[in-house]
């Protein structure tokens, strides 16, 4: 089938790209990419945007690898369109971090893609997931034991960031696409290799299931997905009215919720409002599972006075006198050395101590007075900074200097005179620009990057509030 024209509905339908805009398209150098980069090619001056290439070996399959990067360049080239062409190594991030191979791709793959598009001055990022690629994801949500959110599978647009304008068209029209304009691509031989779970579903369970049971399986679970999206997403908006409802004063490391405006809510958003205080706690939903959910349910309808469980990272869930209360104890919490590239523009979860730093540019008319800004954020002057930003735990020796000082004073020092406890102090991200600190999260800038007005772009860091 002719993609032109429903790829084009696609971005008008989301409105994925407001013209004038710069985008970087993710090219593997397989089918899915190179018909996307093409289809996107055709369509930049009706768009009215500029293209960027960019492409990521990860350092998995040797020679195989570096020759897709070298196609990927030399396709960029024929093209006249600037390319980001690098490599990382993904087998040490793994090392490093003890996870397995997908997701360690996975992030260093998106990683890299937030850098490109802040040294373009990108603002989207656009993906080559396709309906396929939908449906098993969906299905390996499903053998998972999803929730109604994993149903609803990738979203056509996330973040207002990344953008999947091939997510309605299939494989087989994808590939067709290439014949009939004569594309060549580059085939990932670890797409063929089984003991991946996700490759078994793709070359072993939805052939079954097409053959044997429905053969528009696809079409099937893409519409699951829609639904399912729709639906979430009012489902969400019904959950947070009852969390904002039932919230009640909280500070510290501690979150309560009305007992009373609770025992009414049906099972199904009530699981939702525990997800809701779950993320207000820990940045994210990560590590909260059913089982763990079930056990605060149970809390909230059984009866008798004090009750409580203990949930994943160190987060104690209580029930008195008609209070539901989260509180996280992180007074006497080890936490251990850590590091994360920041994502600018996007939002990166420290999950050894439950932040979430949130990361835009803006221009001048849009940055504000930055002495209107609170604790939880800041301003800067981004190119006066060195990208990668990375977010880090403190180390012995670390020097920092701060906004209103000349001169660098020792943090252990700065963190004295700022009456920080020390069991306090490895609980403070460190926002890092190569060697120096840029942000004290929470506490104070650094000097180095104040803003003037001289500065011509913006840079806000804020810690991510989940209201």
């Amino acid at each position: 089938m002719p993609l032109l024209q429903p790829v084009a509905e696609q971005i008008d339908k989301y409105h994925m790209i407001t013209p004038g805009e710069t985008v970087v398209v993710g090219v593997s150098g397989g089918p899915d990419s190179m018909a996307l980069l093409h289809i996107l090619c055709r369509l930049r001056d009706t768009l009215k945007i500029k293209l960027v290439v960019a492409h990521l070996n990860h350092c998995f399959r040797g020679a195989e690898a570096d020759a897709d990067a070298r196609f990927v360049e030399d396709t960029a080239r024929r093209l006249q369109l600037p390319a980001f062409v690098e490599a990382r190594d993904v087998p040490a991030y793994i090392e490093g971090r003890g996870i397995s191979p997908q997701v360690a791709a996975r992030e260093v793959r998106y990683n890299f893609l937030d850098e490109v598009a802040v040294k373009t001055g990108a603002s989207r990022v656009v993906l080559g997931h396709h309906a396929d690629d939908q449906a098993e994801t969906i299905l390996l949500h499903i053998l998972r034991g999803t929730g109604a959110g994993g149903l609803k599978g990738m979203l056509p647009v996330r973040d207002d960031f990344y953008i999947r304008p091939l997510l309605a068209v299939r494989r087989r029209d994808i590939e067709e696409y290439c014949r009939r304009h004569n594309l060549p691509t580059r085939m990932d031989s670890s797409n063929m290799q089984a003991k991946y779970m996700r490759n078994r579903v793709r070359l072993e369970l939805l052939p079954l299931l097409e053959s044997k049971y429905n053969p528009n399986l696809v079409e099937a679970l893409n519409r699951l997905g829609e639904i399912c999206r729709d639906e979430d997403d009012y489902m969400e908006q019904q959950a947070t009215e009852i969390f904002c409802r039932t919230r009640l004063l909280s500070g510290g490391n501690t979150l309560r919720l009305d007992m009373e405006g609770l025992t009414a809510v049906p099972r199904a958003l009530l699981r939702r409002v525990i997800r809701r205080a779950w993320a207000e706690m820990c940045g994210d939903q990560a590590e909260i599972s059913y089982r763990h959910i079930e056990q605060v349910l149970a809390i909230i309808n059984g009866g008798g006075g004090f009750r409580q469980v203990n949930l994943p990272r160190g987060i104690a869930c209580k029930k008195y006198y008609g209070v539901l209360e989260f509180t996280l104890d992180r007074e006497y919490k080890e936490i251990p050395f850590y590091q994360y590239f920041l994502k600018v523009p996007g939002i990166t979860f420290i999950p050894e101590v439950g932040i979430s730093i949130g990361a835009e540019i803006l221009t001048a008319g849009e940055a504000g007075d930055p002495s209107g800004y609170g604790p939880w954020q800041v301003l800067l002057d981004y190119d006066l900074l060195t990208v990668p930003l990375v977010v880090r735990r403190r180390l012995s020796g670390d020097r920092f200097c701060p906004l209103g000082l000349e001169g660098t004073v020792k943090l252990k020092k700065f963190f004295i005179d700022q009456k920080i406890p020390r069991h306090a102090r490895d609980c403070i991200p460190l926002v890092v620009s190569g060697n120096d600190i840029v942000w004290v999260v929470g506490i104070r800038p650094g000097e180095k990057w104040k803003v003037t007005d001289h500065t011509v772009n913006y840079l806000r860091l804020y810690k991510v509030d989940y209201d």
